[in-house]
């Protein structure tokens, strides 16, 4: 094995009762205690495989940094998490902020399960950066993460993991991760490979376990 890449989406940014809405880049939330358990559970299940991360990267918004800082601390990661503006969350343009039964008034039920389901985003709603750019750039991290040999961790958002998803497998697909969960590919020969995607943490152990 050279390189072995987590991807974890950052945990719960809404309390219970609250009204949920899309988060993307403007909205910089912060986890709730919920999220931040989230956090230290997925590091716990790094830290029960045997794995050590060499790096922790995390998009610069607060709920992502939060949730890298918990892993960080359960994996027992000597070094600050690094932060990385391409992990970033999308700016959802006029859905940023808006409920779902909002964005239906706005754009339609079926574009709204066009993102949900496909990751098509939706006409007449710019969503930013571009497909392009948000594809370029996950290449772009993972080709710099070939170079460490070992174990890195990614925190990021569910915008853009899909575009990881995409960037990974080269098909169009919804790719969504659960707030709280991972997913783990492995570089070992002269590609990426996905071994797991949308894990819990005990099913990111097992994961981790059997590609060691």
């Amino acid at each position: 094995m050279n390189s072995l890449v987590i991807l974890c989406r950052h945990g719960n940014t809404f309390e219970k009762g609250e009204r949920v809405y899309m988060v993307g880049a403007r909205e910089d939330l912060p986890l709730t205690s919920v999220g931040i358990d989230q956090g230290r559970a997925i590091g716990d299940a790094i830290n029960a495989s045997g794995l050590v991360p060499r790096a922790i990267v995390s998009g610069p918004l607060k709920r992502t940094r939060m949730f890298a800082e918990e892993v960080r601390m359960a994996t027992g990661v000597v070094g600050d998490v690094l932060l990385d503006s391409r992990l970033t969350e999308f700016d959802y343009g006029a859905w940023s902020g808006l409920s779902n039964e909002e964005i239906v008034a706005r754009s339609g039920a079926e574009a709204l399960r066009r993102w949900q389901e496909e990751s098509v985003r939706p006409q007449m709603i710019e969503f930013s950066p571009s497909e392009a750019v948000a594809h370029a750039e996950a290449l772009d991290v993972l080709r710099e993460l070939e170079a460490r040999e070992g174990c890195a961790v990614i925190v990021t958002s569910n915008g853009r993991l899909r575009a990881f998803g995409r960037a990974l497998t080269g098909i169009s697909g919804a790719f969504k991760v659960r707030t709280g969960h991972a997913c783990v590919i492995i570089r070992d020969t002269s590609e990426w490979r996905t071994i797991g995607w949308d894990l819990s943490p005990e099913e990111l152990r097992k994961e981790l376990r059997a590609a060691r």
